[in-house]
């Protein structure tokens, strides 16, 4: 089975600057043209089956990719962002910074943000995700999802540090009796690997 992990287009969040996690904004302009300029890459893939988090910035680009191909988009709930800001998700960073610099410090120092996912939990979501996707009756998926998301699977499945993720990159496994091989990075490219 392939599986093709893609990240939305630039967020609101981003133009706005707020934290994302699991704020809900919606794609910017230029994001609804950065997943239409990824269309004609995606036609190649031959997708059969299209989910996206239901998150606004990822079920926007997923809809998009919908129109394009032929696709219906489905939401699925183990694609959502990792949850990193907790209460600070969808704020302006400038007011956590001035109203909440307890938060802003919490987070800038890699301790508990109340409200957050912890690293722990994210990976057991990943873990039945993978499972349940190659449950489905498709032989190629495309999984919209998110940066910090993407993040989190390339370390805990393929034990690489992600260097750069760009808005709409891909990144393409087969997973064949719980191998994973990459067979695309399109705008994802990784550190050393881990050891």
């Amino acid at each position: 089975m392939k599986v093709y992990f893609m990240r939305h287009g630039e967020g609101m969040d981003d133009v706005e600057n707020r934290y994302g996690g699991w704020g809900d904004l919606p794609l910017s302009d230029n994001g609804r043209k950065q997943v239409k300029d990824t269309i004609e890459k995606l036609k190649h893939l031959k997708i059969e089956k299209l989910l996206s988090s239901p998150l606004s910035r990822a079920f926007g680009t997923a809809e998009i990719i919908a129109d394009g191909l032929g696709l219906q988009a489905e939401k699925w709930l183990y694609l959502k962002e990792r949850n990193t800001y907790g209460l600070m998700c969808g704020e302006r960073k400038e007011d956590i910074e001035k109203n909440y610099p307890e938060l802003l410090q919490a987070y800038e120092t890699g301790e508990w943000v109340p409200g957050s996912e912890s690293v722990e939990d994210v990976i057991k979501r990943l873990r039945i995700m993978l499972k349940k996707i190659q449950k489905f009756q498709a032989g190629t998926v495309l999984a919209v999802t998110h940066g910090n998301w993407l993040k989190a699977f390339c370390k805990e499945f393929l034990g690489k540090e992600l260097d750069k993720k760009d808005d709409c990159c891909i990144l393409g496994i087969e997973v064949e009796e719980g191998d994973i091989e990459v067979i695309l990075q399109d705008g994802i490219s990784f550190k050393n690997s881990l050891d």
